[in-house]
């Protein structure tokens, strides 16, 4: 492979549909590496460039040359390129995650900030939050460290906490029910962050949404940060607007359309290039998958239909894939 994500578990991952959208003649392959072969793999070099996910991000810096100021103070890597067979480690986690926070909420100065998870993931966004001059930044965990405080503790200490970050993987498909934190603890929540980006709203930033917070799921800081580290790959410059380009283009191509008209359902799915799916009792199972076009009844549960979704109306097919279309420009803008 020249260009790819290695990672444990990647059969959830969009990395392969983004990567390729951001520059013409280019081919990213999705690597699954087991445990017991990383250290082969790493030692073989057989790359020219690779993106690293969980559970890798600092399991590969023994094998690295060295890494970029930005992953020594994280002290996670996600993008190695391989330079005359030397392997030099960046991090464009922080990047991506910059930019979805100052895009949707500005600075993080005066909040107090919650960090849900401490993994890899978690470096890159806690030197955000430091970066962003938060007044106060906590961090919760199942496996606790110095620094690391137990969920209850955070219920009994800090509920006036104003902004929240998940770094953990709760509400990742498919397991798309679990959270990592109960928001009805935190009653002055203005904004949350997940890092989880399938699918497009997770059961966290569902209940941010229906508190009245601003709530954004992972999907623009994948975009932001495979574009940066397409930048290391290939030694180039990409404008940001890309990033917002690509995003709504994965929304569209991802995003399940849910309508209340059968006549209509295989026109429309024709028009949007999706899989027509007649909900059935299984209706929650069927919600979570991606790119179908649902046919649902008017009593089935919202929130189910609307978490990998957008419910849209119309009279013909072509009102109502001009309006998904016009719902996906408008999605947490």
């Amino acid at each position: 492979m020249n260009y790819g994500l290695i990672g444990e578990h990647l059969g959830h991952s969009y990395s392969k549909l983004i990567q390729e959208k951001l520059i013409d003649n280019y081919t990213y392959d999705i690597h699954e590496v087991a445990r017991d072969e990383l250290a082969t793999f790493m030692t073989e070099k057989d790359f020219k460039a690779i993106n690293v996910t969980i559970p890798y991000k600092r399991d590969v810096i023994p094998y690295l040359e060295s890494m970029d100021d930005a992953a020594k103070k994280i002290g996670a890597v996600n993008t190695i390129v391989n330079k005359d067979g030397k392997l030099y480690g960046h991090n464009t986690d922080y990047y991506g995650f910059r930019y979805m926070v100052e895009k949707h909420f500005g600075t993080l100065e005066g909040k107090k900030v919650l960090v849900l998870g401490n993994g890899g993931a978690s470096k890159a966004i806690q030197a955000v939050v430091r970066d962003l001059n938060a007044k106060e930044m906590i961090v919760t965990d199942i496996i606790l460290s110095e620094g690391v405080i137990a969920i209850d503790e955070v219920y009994a200490k800090h509920s006036d906490a104003t902004v929240i970050m998940n770094t953990s993987p709760c509400g990742m498909f498919p397991k798309v029910n679990t959270i990592a934190a109960d928001l009805s603890k935190f009653p002055v929540i203005e904004a949350v962050f997940d890092c989880v980006y399938n699918p497009m709203d997770t059961e966290f930033t569902l209940q941010a949404k229906a508190r009245g917070a601003i709530a954004v799921t992972g999907l623009e800081m994948l975009v932001g940060q495979a574009k940066r580290a397409l930048e290391f790959f290939k030694e180039i410059e990409i404008e940001d607007s890309e990033i917002d380009r690509i995003y709504r283009e994965i929304l569209l191509q991802t995003t399940n359309c849910v309508i209340y008209n059968e006549e209509l359902a295989q026109e429309v799915a024709k028009m949007l290039d999706k899989e027509v799916i007649v909900l059935a009792e299984d209706y929650k199972e069927q919600c979570i998958l991606s790119n179908k076009l649902l046919v649902a009844k008017k009593d089935m549960c919202k929130k189910e239909l609307s978490r990998n979704s957008i419910i849209v109306d119309g009279q013909t097919a072509q009102e109502i894939v001009e309006n998904f279309k016009a719902a996906i420009l408008a999605f947490n803008n």
